[in-house]
């Protein structure tokens, strides 16, 4: 813990902001007296090191997941966003390939269930202009004599009423299966029976695969690309054709039998578009067509097969090869890797230390108990940290009503401080809307934990699984910390003592800090009998017509019988009186509190909030961590 202030104490005068090389070009005064480490800052009191502030995306996802990003393309949106510090957090289920589908028959549109998961839904889709005879779905035959469910196929037949392209074709929607097709695209091998009944120069079926998002390459656009698998059609048979993103496959079969075809993604993907990583794609979205340009395309799909090549560890070890690969493209960026850990929920972020894919065979029992008794202890003894993520679950849309956030939070927080967290380091607190929840609510909740003493930093997540601009994301926050460089060690000492701010990176590229009796920083902890002690808080760049407020709230250890924030707004400054970014201020400790500090925009709203200092009078019965007391 800081030290007691007494009056030897060094004054707290300087201000504890180390400055960017972006901040120092805006304060060109200020230069005279800098040091250089790295980044060009002040030169420290004595009890700090001479920090530099790295902004860090710290939730992101890439095709080791189950969205259409690839990690080029999120190296792309951080570095356009000013980002230092990328962590890659790839879901371990999906990287061990934990309840992927092997196997379909076509036996329903909505009911065939694979694999200990929920069915797929076959959605319809067409487009163009299509006869009245077009038709398909799930027939009980013809059905390929290989399948071990001896009836059931796909029909799609489809033909145009012009030359005009018109399709009519069947999506595979897993999302209620937890995407169990969405996985690593190289080693991946299909296995499909097809028979063609009524294929030609102008008609054809097809297996259309979409894959990861790229940037633009080698004169093609960014966006995802897509294998069309065609069994007819005016290709050559064996012929691969590439057309902007999309690549053509013209597969040879015979038509009116049942044939058995092996595709193979990644192999014609390597072929068909040079420059793109195959490492770097993943399979995500599956389509069944009929596809027609005045011909008549009719076919029959059964026993779809997946085969993958993925053991072990072996998928943390490519990601760290193309990490490897991409410094390269991306000399800027610091790519660091973590994971998230995601069998059930709650969900966690492993970063850092000696990353491992979990071993599930062994569990058994509640997951929460599995998680604070065994896993959350072996990730901390291979020097990791985790973090308690999305705390109200993992679903989007619109926001809940208020009286259910309220419960919502009531439920949350009681848990968290009944588990303590689980153990966790972290909480994601920067949510603009998550599980229904608003940021209010996600905010509330770490208060409940500040209030109880629980040492959680907050941070602020994008949890990116698309490929998509971050400037268009509603989760469009990041987290920045002070620390002496962007080494894994230096940043996660950063995160264990809580030595960050968090905000959305498109409405606040500031800096915030706290410094209590110049010797006390943020996310430390002090205990003192004193009843007045000095804070110093740093908050530049706050938006114009916004300001910057100091929050308070009591540590009076209520537990979960009271699973309330007691906070409140101790002082208020408009963006005008913020003219040196910093303010000082006497803190009431006459009780235990915790103090922080948030920066609101013109409209009132919350854009970016730092981490606390706790102000305690007695040492908490849970101790102090280390981290915090240095």
């Amino acid at each position: 813990m800081c030290d007691d202030h007494d009056e030897t104490s060094p004054p707290a005068t300087a201000s504890p902001f180390r400055l960017s090389r972006r901040d120092l070009l805006k304060t060109g005064s200020l230069v005279a007296g800098a040091a250089v480490l790295g980044r060009v800052g002040f030169v420290s009191p004595a009890w700090a090191s001479m920090d530099g502030a790295y902004s860090m995306a710290m939730h992101v996802h890439s095709s080791f997941s189950e969205g259409s990003a690839s990690m080029n393309s999120q190296l792309a949106h951080a570095r356009a966003n000013g980002v230092d510090v990328i962590w890659w957090t790839d879901h371990d289920t999906r990287m061990n390939g934990l309840g992927l589908r092997e196997t379909v028959h076509f036996t329903s549109l909505d009911s065939e269930a694979g694999d200990g998961r929920a069915a797929w839904i076959w959605r319809r889709k067409t487009s163009g202009s299509l006869t009245a005879d077009s038709t398909g779905g799930i027939v009980d035959s013809p059905a390929s004599p290989l399948d071990t469910v001896p009836a059931g196929s796909m029909l799609v037949s489809a033909k145009s009423t012009s030359a005009s392209k018109a399709i009519l074709g069947f999506y595979a929607d897993s999302q209620p299966a937890q995407w169990n097709y969405r996985s690593a695209l190289s080693g991946q091998t299909l296995y499909l029976e097809v028979m063609p009944t009524s294929i030609g120069s102008k008609a054809y079926v097809e297996v259309l695969i979409t894959v990861s998002y790229h940037p633009a390459i080698g004169g093609r656009r960014a966006g995802s690309y897509l294998l069309s698998y065609r069994f007819g059609g005016a290709g050559s048979a064996g012929s691969r054709v590439a057309n902007g993103l999309t690549g053509i496959v013209t597969v040879p079969v015979i038509p009116g039998q049942w044939n058995s075809v092996e595709l193979n993604p990644a192999v014609d993907f390597a072929a068909l578009f040079p420059g793109v990583d195959v490492r770097d794609l993943s399979l995500v979205d599956l389509h069944i067509n009929a596809v027609s340009t005045g011909g008549i395309a009719t076919g029959y799909f059964d026993y779809l097969r997946f085969s993958r090549q993925s053991s072990g560890q072996m998928p943390l070890q490519v990601q760290a090869d193309l990490e490897a690969t991409y410094a390269q493209q991306y000399p800027s960026l610091t790519q660091r890797q973590g994971l998230e850990v995601s069998k059930e929920s709650p969900h966690l972020n492993w970063f850092g230390g000696a990353i491992s894919l979990p071993d599930y065979s062994t569990f058994t029992g509640q997951y929460e108990d599995f998680l604070q008794s065994s896993l959350i202890p072996f990730i901390h003894d291979r020097d990791g940290l985790v973090s308690y993520n999305h705390p109200y679950g993992t679903g989007s849309g619109s926001p809940l009503d208020q009286p259910t956030q309220d419960e919502r939070l009531r439920q949350t927080a009681t848990s968290m401080v009944l588990n303590r967290a689980l153990g966790s380091d972290i909480l994601e607190v920067g949510y603009p809307l998550r599980g229904g929840v608003d940021l209010r609510h996600h905010i509330g909740l770490w208060d409940v934990c500040s209030r109880n003493a629980l040492f959680l930093t907050g941070n602020g997540v994008n949890d990116a699984h698309h490929g998509t601009l971050w400037a268009k994301l509603k989760n469009d926050w990041t987290t920045s910390v002070w620390a002496p460089s962007s080494a894994e060690a230096s940043l996660l000492q950063a995160l264990r003592s809580g030595r960050g701010w968090f905000g959305s990176h498109t409405r606040f590229r500031g800096a915030l800090d706290l410094l209590v009796d110049g010797s006390c920083p943020m996310g430390s902890v002090s205990v003192s009998a004193l009843a007045q002690r000095q804070l110093i808080v740093t908050a530049t760049d706050v938006p114009a017509g916004g300001s910057l407020q100091i929050i308070q709230g009591g540590v009076d250890y209520a537990g979960p019988n009271q699973p309330t924030a007691q906070t409140s707004v101790v002082s208020a400054y408009p963006d005008i009186g913020l003219t040196t970014g910093t303010v000082a201020f006497s803190v009431d400790t006459s009780t235990s509190s915790f103090v922080r500090s948030q920066v609101l925009d013109s409209t009132g709203a919350v854009v970016a909030l730092s981490n606390p200092v706790w102000l305690l009078r007695e040492i908490p019965a849970n101790g102090i961590p280390a981290a915090r007391a240095s």
